[in-house]
């Protein structure tokens, strides 16, 4: 009974005091809040209004919004100033305004780029190259475009291209290409790697320590250790190019690992470089005889004769080409019972023959109808002859029938000669 009772009272007690709070609540806020007719709301701020008389100075310059627009519009007064001076050449003055227009807009690296350019103008290269590097780091803080720095990169690489600074200077051209690509600085790129190249060689270049080189060459030759014999020829040439006795050693060995190509090059190359040198038409000859050029060995060897008619060297060449084929041809039935009769020529004749005949000269040769009336005749049949292709010519338009000739008949033709002589023997066996 008395837990029912106190809890009764507590319920009631609480109904009371809100009760009282809100009767007595109610006339104090009504009284305190009286509408003042004088009241304006304030002014709501959005972007159209910010130029908006409406809305004070101080809050403005507060948000930064006037300032910084008006400040962008001087920079670029600022900035055509400059161009203009720029443009009669009168870079001490384009360079106040270029530097009056970073000041007023410091987040901007186009300013600091043009005054970089002025400084190129003036010849104040490096001056040029710090400007150039802090108008990089001003782009890469702000986010600028990659066309700009870019630009910074490349005028940075000309800079350095001007002072000598090469290798720096392609380093600052493949910075420039990577933000932005761009085919006049990759020619420039080119051109700066180009004259690089040129002046590394030309300070390698040591007459004394290519005749080392080459004395190292011949050691190795002579132990059979091509390899390293070309090895050392070879940076020779690099210290030498101008050395003609180099390039002759070297095509020699070349012709033991039958590089024929590398040394027919060898070869040319000596006698551009001493043109009465006997020794490289010797080998050229040797190459031209291994490559199945029986025609221009031969013309070789009598131009190196023409300048040294007692070298060995040429002699020895001039006695391995071969001898002109005597080529019997059997004109009757009877002089093949078992076989019948066919021109054939051995298998090395028929290759030097194929070989020259891709020779666009003997071409020029085979087809000329007017030959025998060209005073040039002489020399252009000793040249069929050397090739081996007088014979097959002819052979192949003589048309002979061998019923016509009388039996036991062999006509005898000499290829070095260009006749024919007629014999009788007997052929009985």
């Amino acid at each position: 009974m008395t837990k029912h009772m106190t809890g009764q009272l507590s319920w009631l007690t609480l109904f009371t005091l809100l009760f009282c709070i809100v009767i007595y609540h109610v006339p104090m806020s009504a009284s305190t809040h009286v509408p003042n007719p004088n009241f304006q709301p304030a002014a709501r701020l959005s972007p159209h209004c910010r130029h908006s008389s409406r809305v004070s100075p101080t809050l403005l310059r507060l948000r930064g919004a006037g300032d910084s627009d008006s400040k962008a519009k001087e920079a670029l007064a600022e900035k055509e100033l400059g161009n203009e001076a720029y443009k009669q050449k009168d870079f001490d003055q384009a360079i106040k305004h270029y530097e009056k227009a970073a000041e007023l807009d410091p987040t901007s690296m186009v300013y600091l780029n043009n005054i970089a350019a002025a400084l190129f103008g003036q010849g104040k290269y490096e001056e040029c190259i710090k400007k150039c590097q802090e108008a990089i780091q001003v782009g890469k803080e702000h986010r600028s475009d990659f066309k700009d720095i870019a630009r910074a990169h490349a005028r940075c690489g000309n800079a350095c291209a001007k002072l000598g600074r090469l290798e720096e200077a392609i380093k600052h051209y493949d910075n420039s290409l990577v933000e932005f690509k761009d085919g006049n600085v990759e020619l420039k790129r080119k051109e700066t790697i180009r004259q690089k190249d040129e002046i590394d060689k030309a300070a390698y270049l040591d007459p004394a320590k290519a005749e080392e080189h080459r004395q190292n060459g011949n050691a190795f030759f002579k132990d059979g250790k091509w390899s390293d014999a070309i090895k050392e020829y070879s940076e020779g040439v690099r210290r030498d190019p101008d050395n003609h006795l180099i390039y002759s050693n070297r095509a020699q060995t070349y012709i033991k690992v039958m590089d024929f190509g590398s040394a027919l090059r060898d070869c040319e190359k000596c006698l551009e470089l001493k043109p009465d040198f006997p020794r490289a038409y010797a080998r050229k000859a040797t190459v031209q005889l291994l490559c199945k050029q029986t025609h221009k060995a031969k013309e070789t060897v009598e131009l190196g004769l023409a300048k040294a008619p007692e070298d060995p060297e040429l002699k020895e060449a001039r006695a391995k080409q071969p001898a002109p084929q005597v080529l019997l041809m059997p004109l009757s039935r009877s002089t093949a019972r078992c076989n019948r009769v066919s021109w054939e020529l051995d298998f090395r004749q028929k290759n030097r023959a194929k070989e020259a005949m891709k020779d666009p000269g003997i071409q020029q040769i085979m087809s000329d109808p007017v030959m025998r009336q060209d005073p040039r005749v002489k020399k252009n049949i000793d040249l069929l002859v050397a090739a081996d292709t007088a014979t097959r010519r002819a052979i192949n338009q003589s048309n002979i029938s061998f019923d016509t000739f009388p039996k036991h008949d062999i006509r005898t033709f000499r290829a070095d000669k260009g006749d024919c002589s007629d014999s009788r023997h007997d052929q009985t066996g």
